[in-house]
């Protein structure tokens, strides 16, 4: 927080992922779940957000590389607002009886608009910072997503139980305004500009992370994350409704015991000591999340709310652990022409989120959300005690990483250029 752009950055981010969560992670969910009542419905809703966001991010990716990436942002969020501020006026207007096609089209255009934001946010903060100084700010970034994982239910349960569900997404639009207006006047480090055909470039980012294992390993953990580990969050109105038989607001709090343990492990991985054991860290982060997520929807499906609270804790913790920690390794490692490509490829992994709802949403209509989570918690213990049985590079990764293993990444990406 010394460099200055950064506390801007930092603080109209926090405005910004507040309307995010607010939106993506409840209120829509909760407007078509109102209207459907049926589970299947959440899982239409995350197919309509997250199919135009995986096309479109490997091209996101390659014009933050190309252009200057705080235009792009402040592009996206702008116009994110403005179709939240429309479907918004839908709901708040009596004449309009709002229909789930009408949110559907909302979340389509969210989701391409996103393909453009995702990687050029992540392009951004490391220009603001001195490269000794990046997992810092991964780590402050890191805590805004996750601290408002606390704040963005309770404000989103409160909003519509106190006031609307236009209101809540009246709020969420004008947060987006003030994230890209801030983000569009930050001075960033100078970098190159990539040069070349598209396809040429992609194909380099490609190139470059297939060549590092460490960067595979690191996608493999985030796709299976959001493939299978995030349906709890979108399951929320199954599990308020049919499981635990709560209203928005106690729902909020569930989500928010998660964003507390999320900061608590982002913290953990902030402040790892050169010789500590990173890699073990976020291995076994991912297994214990897995293990978490099991006993979370046991406990749900047993109906105990106050135990449901501290085993999602225990979620947020464990999952901040392996997803902080490893994008913390790839903006040390991948080198300024390349971060918007990279960076791309993992916003792909993110985007896979509301995919990944696609299967818990079925799975969920026909044998109920704690089996679903369930099911998606067990593939994801598999694949980390998998990884961390058999890959010695990431196993092996310590608190600091070596100035020679740093050089190496960037001499592999000149050569790739050359």
């Amino acid at each position: 927080m010394r460099y200055g752009h950064f506390r801007y950055y930092w603080l109209s981010l926090l405005a910004g992922v507040t309307g995010h969560q607010m939106l993506l992670n409840f209120t829509m969910g909760w407007l078509v779940f109102s209207i459907t009542n049926e589970e299947r419905s959440l899982a239409y809703l995350g197919v309509a957000i997250a199919l135009p966001a995986l096309a479109l991010n490997l091209l996101g990716g390659v014009l933050a590389d190309r252009f200057e990436p705080k235009f792009l942002v402040a592009a996206a969020q702008a116009t994110s607002a403005t179709v939240v501020a429309l479907l918004a006026t839908l709901v708040l207007i009596d004449r309009v009886e709002v229909e789930v096609w009408h949110i559907l089209v909302a979340a389509v255009l969210i989701g391409a608009v996103q393909a453009f934001d995702q990687p050029s946010r992540s392009s951004v903060f490391p220009r603001l910072v001195e490269r000794d100084h990046i997992v810092n700010a991964v780590a402050m970034e890191s805590i805004v997503w996750n601290g408002v994982r606390v704040l963005g239910p309770i404000l989103a349960g409160f909003m519509i139980d106190g006031l609307s569900i236009a209101a809540s997404m009246f709020f969420s639009a004008g947060t987006f305004y003030v994230l890209g207006l801030v983000v569009s006047l930050l001075k960033l480090r100078d970098r190159p500009p990539a040069t070349g055909q598209v396809a040429r470039q992609i194909s380099e980012g490609f190139r470059y992370v297939r060549g590092h294992t460490l960067f595979s390993l690191i996608l493999l953990l985030t796709f299976t994350n959001s493939m299978f580990g995030m349906a709890y969050i979108h399951l929320m109105p199954s599990f308020a409704k049919e499981v635990l038989d709560v209203g928005a607001g106690k729902i909020g709090y569930l989500l928010g015991a998660s964003g507390v343990g999320a900061i608590l492990g982002t913290m953990i991985i902030a402040n790892l000591k050169d010789h500590h054991p990173k890699g073990l860290v976020i291995l076994g982060g991912a297994i214990f999340y897995g293990v978490a997520l099991i006993l979370f929807s046991v406990t749900a499906w047993q109906n105990q709310y106050e135990v449901s609270m501290v085993m999602l804790f225990l979620v947020g913790v464990s999952n901040s652990l392996y997803l902080v920690g490893g994008m913390s390794v790839m903006q040390q490692l991948v080198p300024d022409r390349l971060r918007g490509r990279v960076m791309g490829m993992y916003a792909m992994t993110w985007s896979l989120a509301p995919l990944g709802m696609t299967q818990a949403g079925f799975i969920a209509q026909y044998f109920g959300a704690s089996v679903a989570v369930a099911a998606g918690a067990v593939v994801i213990l598999g694949v980390a005690v998998l990884m961390c049985l058999n890959s010695t590079e990431l196993r092996s990764l310590r608190g600091r990483i070596p100035e020679a293993q740093r050089q190496s990444y960037q001499l592999a990406a000149a050569g790739d250029a050359d």
